[in-house]
C-alpha cells in the first residue's frame, strides 16, 4: 500500500520563513509622564489623600472590594469591572471608578468602561491618564466625535504627551466603526497643528492608507525622511502594510525608503533581506545579508542568516563556518544552530560529527528532533534495538508520543522487522484507540505482512470518525485493488478520494492501478502517465510500465523500468513486476 505523501516543510524553509518576518522596528517611547502627574509623589500624597471623599469602610465596601479582586484573579475581570463600577458610584472614590476601568478595559467591555472613565475624571478633573483612557476607549467604540475634545484638551494642557498620543492616534484611528473617512479627517486637523512632528506625520500616513490615499502616504514618507530619518517606526509600519499583500511590493518599498534613510538602523536594514527571503529571492537575500555582515562580522543575527542561505544554496562549508560562528556570538536559539549543524554533517556523510552536534542539543523545541535524527542514524547502523530504546522515553504531549511511535515503527519496517511495528502500533493504540495516524500506519504494516484484513480493519475504524479522509480512503481502494478482486468497491473508494484531490498524484496513481484490474488499459495509462509526471516515483514506474507492457509496448515499459532502477537500484515493486511478467534486465 502507498501511503498518501502529505507534503511536509522542510526544517529550513521553516527557519526562512521565520526569518521573513518583519521584526518591529522601534516601538514608540512611552510619554514622559506630566508635571502635573510626577508631583504626585510619596512627599505629596498626603495633600492627594486630602482630596478623596470621607468614606467609612463598611463591611458592604470591604466585601465588595474582596469579590472583585478575588474574580479577577480567577479570570473574570468582567464582573470584577461591574462591582467596582458599582463601589464607585456608592463611595464616590476617584480610585474605585479607576479600578473598574481597568478590570472593564481587560475585558472588552468598552461601554462600561466608558462610564467608569467619565466618572473618574468627574471625581478627578485634574487626572490626565483617565482622559487619555476615555479617548482610546471611545475611538475603539468609533465613537469619534466624542473623543476628538478630550485629544484637544490633552494636547493643550499637555503639549509634552503630543508623540505618544499622536502614536496612539495611528495605531487606533483605522479600527473606528464610524468609518475611515471620519478618522482620517480627524488625525488630519489635529495633526495640522504640528507640521514638524514626526509622530503628527505618521497618525496622518497611517490614517490616510487605512483610507485609500495613496498621494498622502508618499507625501509623508518623503516628509518624514526629511525630518526624521532615523525614526524607523513608520516605514516598518509601512513594510508590514505592504508585505501582508505583496512580498515583493514590500521589498521595492523598504529599498527606496533605505536608499534615502543611509543612517537607518541596523535593524531596519536588517529587514530587507528577510523580505528578500521571504519572497524566496535566495541568491539577492544572500548578497543582501552578506554586504551587511561586512560592516558587522560579529553579529550572531547576520552570521546565521547567511549561515542559513549558504545551507539552502548547498554551500555547506560557508552553513558550516557561518552557524559556528553564529554559536560562538552567543546566537539566542543555540539548540536550533546545533541542529542545523547536525545536520550539515550529515549531508556531508560525516556522521560522528553529526552525532555530536545532534548530541549537544538541550531540552526544549529542538531536542525530540535531535534524538529522533540520532536514534535515525543507529538503525542504519543496524542498531534498531538501541535506536527503538532512545526515542522510547520520548515526548510530552500526546502528539508528540504518536510521532515518536510512527518514527519507531518507519525504523522497524525499514529494518525488515515489520511484526515488532506491529507490536509498538497495536501497544500504543491500546492507549489511544482513535489515533487516526497510529491506525493508518497500523494498515501499512499490515499490508506489508500480507494481513488484508487487519489492514481493511484499520482503515475502516478510520472512515468511521472521518467518513472524508482522502488518505484512507485512497489506502482502502489501493488495498482493495492491490490484495483483493473487490474491484468495484475499490472503485468506489478511490473515485470518493480523487474527486476531493482531483491533482494528488498519489490517488492518480491508485486510480490509474484500478483502472487497470478492471481491464481499462487506456483510462489507466492516462492517469498513471499523468501521475508519474507529477511524482516520478519508482512505485508510479512500475505500474505505468505494467499497463504499457500489457498493451504490448514492452521497449517503452523496459525504458521506463531501466530509467528508475538505475537512480534505484533494486527497487523491490519495479524487480516483482518485471519477475511476474517475464521481463529481462
Amino acid at each position: 500500500m502507498k501511503p498518501l505523501k502529505r507534503t511536509l516543510p522542510l526544517l529550513l524553509a521553516l527557519s526562512l520563513a521565520a526569518c521573513a518576518s518583519t521584526k518591529p522596528i522601534a516601538p514608540p517611547v512611552p510619554a514622559q509622564p506630566s508635571a502635573a502627574e510626577s508631583g504626585k509623589s510619596n512627599e505629596t500624597a498626603p495633600q492627594e489623600e486630602a482630596k478623596l471623599p470621607d468614606v467609612a469602610l463598611t463591611p458592604e465596601i470591604l466585601y465588595g472590594v474582596l469579590a472583585g479582586e478575588i474574580a479577577a484573579q480567577r479570570g473574570a475581570a468582567g464582573p470584577a469591572g461591574l462591582t467596582y463600577l458599582d463601589l464607585a458610584r456608592q463611595t464616590r472614590d476617584p480610585r474605585m471608578a479607576r479600578r473598574a476601568a481597568e478590570f472593564c478595559l481587560l475585558s472588552g467591555q468598552l461601554k462600561e468602561a466608558s462610564d467608569a472613565l467619565r466618572l473618574w475624571i468627574e471625581l478627578d478633573p485634574e487626572s490626565l491618564p483617565a482622559r487619555e483612557q476615555l479617548f482610546i476607549t471611545l475611538m475603539r467604540s468609533g465613537k469619534l466625535a466624542e473623543s476628538k475634545p478630550l485629544i484637544e484638551e490633552l494636547l493643550r494642557r499637555e503639549p509634552a504627551r503630543a508623540q505618544a498620543i499622536f502614536v496612539q492616534l495611528a495605531r487606533l484611528s483605522s479600527r473606528a466603526e464610524g468609518g475611515s473617512a471620519d478618522a482620517y479627517k480627524m488625525v488630519a486637523e489635529l495633526a495640522a497643528a504640528y507640521p514638524n512632528l514626526p509622530e503628527a506625520r505618521f497618525a496622518v500616513l497611517a490614517a490616510a492608507a487605512d483610507n485609500g490615499d495613496q498621494a498622502a502616504v508618499d507625501r509623508e514618507l518623503d516628509r518624514l525622511a526629511q525630518i526624521a530619518p532615523q525614526w524607523d517606526l513608520p516605514v516598518a509600519w509601512q513594510v508590514d502594510r505592504l508585505r501582508r499583500k505583496d512580498m515583493n511590493a514590500a521589498t521595492a518599498f523598504l529599498q527606496r525608503e533605505l536608499a534615502r534613510r543611509p543612517q537607518a538602523s541596523l535593524e531596519l536594514r536588517i529587514a530587507y533581506p528577510r523580505l528578500l527571503v521571504g519572497a524566496k529571492r535566495f541568491p539577492e537575500a544572500r548578497t543582501a545579508f552578506e554586504e551587511l555582515l561586512k560592516d558587522h562580522p560579529d553579529n550572531p543575527d547576520l552570521l546565521y542568516a547567511t549561515g542559513l542561505l549558504a545551507y539552502q544554496m548547498r554551500d555547506l562549508q560557508t552553513a558550516d563556518e557561518r552557524l559556528q560562528r553564529a554559536l560562538r556570538q552567543q546566537y539566542q536559539e543555540a539548540d536550533f544552530v546545533r541542529y542545523t549543524l547536525g545536520q550539515i554533517a550529515e549531508d556531508e556523510h560525516e556522521k560522528a560529527r553529526a552525532e555530536e552536534w545532534y548530541g549537544q542539543v538541550g531540552p526544549g523545541q529542538q531536542y525530540l528532533p535531535a534524538q529522533s535524527r540520532l536514534a535515525m542514524l543507529e538503525a542504519g547502523e543496524g542498531k534498531l534495538t538501541e535506536a527503538l530504546s532512545r526515542l522510547e522515553p520520548l515526548g510530552g504531549t500526546d502528539q508528540e508520543k504518536v510521532s515518536v511511535v510512527l518514527l519507531q515503527s518507519q525504523l522497524a519496517r525499514e529494518a525488515k522487522q515489520p511484526q515488532r511495528a506491529y507490536a509498538l502500533l497495536s501497544k500504543a493504540l491500546s492507549r489511544q484507540p482513535r489515533a487516526s495516524e497510529l491506525l493508518y500506519e497500523r494498515s501499512l504494516v499490515s499490508d506489508v505482512m500480507g494481513n488484508v484484513g487487519n489492514a481493511e480493519r484499520d482503515l475502516r475504524a478510520i472512515l468511521k470518525d472521518k467518513p472524508d479522509d482522502v488518505q484512507a480512503l485512497n489506502a482502502l481502494g489501493y488495498t482493495l485493488a492491490n490484495r483483493t478482486t473487490r474491484y468495484r468497491e475499490a472503485y468506489g473508494y478511490i473515485d470518493k478520494a480523487l474527486k476531493a484531490e482531483p491533482e494528488n498524484p498519489v490517488i492518480q496513481d491508485s486510480m490509474g492501478w484500478v483502472s487497470f484490474k478492471q481491464g481499462k488499459l487506456e483510462t489507466a495509462r492516462k492517469y498513471l502517465e499523468k501521475a508519474y509526471g507529477a511524482m516520478p516515483d519508482p512505485e508510479v514506474a512500475a505500474h505505468l510500465g505494467e499497463v504499457l507492457w500489457r498493451q504490448g509496448l514492452r521497449e517503452q515499459a523496459m525504458s521506463l523500468w531501466d530509467k528508475e532502477l538505475a537512480a534505484h537500484p533494486g527497487h523491490e515493486v519495479i524487480l516483482e513486476t518485471m519477475r511476474r511478467l517475464g521481463a529481462k534486465q
